[in-house]
């Protein structure tokens, strides 16, 4: 079955009876009495009680089974579209990118004398003293939070153009990289196996993945106030591959009005 975050009212009851055994009615019941002043509290009732790291096995197992959709945004020619679809969404090389980064910033009235210092950016927020994005593809498990709270990616683009951009030619660079460039929110259905193994490669031991802390959190949450949108709350978990996404994985691409993105919008 699949697994979207937001749609908390489809997933909890569903995680709710794999837990049975383990978390009984009088706690469900506490958590949802509360009080509940954090995001954590509601969890932190739970885990008076039981068992740690059965509560993390048991919900490990359960994501497992499941497909977990995720979420990709950017902002993207329509021949940039075509090739995410046909190729999938390609970890970043820096590198590759500096002939359409020149192409992109070159419109701007102080390219000829920036664009000596293109290689050395490129490798400062690629692996280098500003960042450590090489090698990296990136996806979000709130399909809200994306649409709302970060969606600087739809308005803007690449974090790492971006980035490059700005050290280069300032702030109002950044409008470069939107022209002829449309938001775009990728759908990725992710096997639940390869989702946590991502969620769990860089834990130290008896660490809480984030992935199951943010489906505990919000599954005790929603014990507490079953009404609770996940989507409203600007969850900033994401998945970091260090591997191309495969193109099988895409479901969707949807252009998104910009309009009500920049509603929202701020920087």
């Amino acid at each position: 079955m699949k697994f979207d975050f937001d749609t908390i009212g489809e997933w909890a009851p569903r995680l709710a009876t794999v837990l049975d055994t383990l978390v009984p009615d009088r706690l469900r019941e506490r958590a949802a009495a509360g009080p509940i002043e954090w995001l954590e509290d509601a969890l932190d009732i739970i885990l008076e009680e039981v068992e740690r790291s059965g509560l993390i096995d048991a919900t490990c197992e359960w994501l497992r089974g499941q497909t977990i959709v995720a979420y990709h945004g950017s902002r993207l020619s329509p021949e940039e579209i075509a090739s995410v679809r046909a190729i999938g969404l390609r970890a970043l090389e820096p590198a590759t990118r500096k002939g359409q980064l020149a192409q992109m910033l070159s419109r701007h009235p102080d390219w000829a004398q920036a664009s000596a210092g293109l290689d050395a950016a490129i490798c400062d927020f690629g692996d280098g003293q500003f960042g450590r994005r090489q090698g990296q593809a990136h996806l979000t498990v709130s399909r809200g939070a994306l649409l709302t709270a970060f969606n600087h990616y739809l308005v803007e683009g690449s974090e790492f153009d971006q980035a490059v951009a700005v050290e280069l030619l300032g702030k109002g660079a950044r409008a470069l990289l939107q022209e002829g460039r449309s938001p775009v929110l990728f759908t990725v259905e992710v096997p639940g196996d390869r989702a946590l193994n991502v969620a769990q490669s860089r834990l130290r031991d008896g660490e809480m993945p984030g992935l199951v802390r943010h489906v505990l959190q919000f599954w005790a949450n929603w014990l507490h106030d079953p009404a609770l949108d996940p989507g409203t709350q600007h969850v900033d978990f994401g998945l970091i591959f260090y591997e191309d996404i495969a193109p099988g994985w895409i479901t969707d691409a949807a252009l998104i009005d910009e309009v009500r993105l920049l509603e929202t919008y701020h920087r």
